[in-house]
């Protein structure tokens, strides 16, 4: 959380909306939908998702590693 002195969160909605917060439910559809994507990645198109998705957060690891 930002402190009051900077005008509080910069997630802020329009006057009257407030943010719609992340539910069990909703976290639970994208994890199905992740998995489901993985799992027909592994068994009709080998494309090695989960293989690019690991080297490329690496690189980024190293990338922000370099701004330490």
């Amino acid at each position: 959380m930002s402190p009051a002195r900077w005008g509080g969160s910069c997630n802020k909605e329009p006057a009257g909306r407030g943010a719609r917060p992340m539910t069990n439910r909703i976290a639970f559809a994208l994890a199905a939908m992740i998995a489901a994507l993985l799992l027909a990645d592994h068994l009709w198109l080998h494309l090695d998702l989960a293989l690019q998705a690991g080297r490329r957060l690496a690189a980024l690891v190293e990338y922000l590693a370099f701004w330490r």
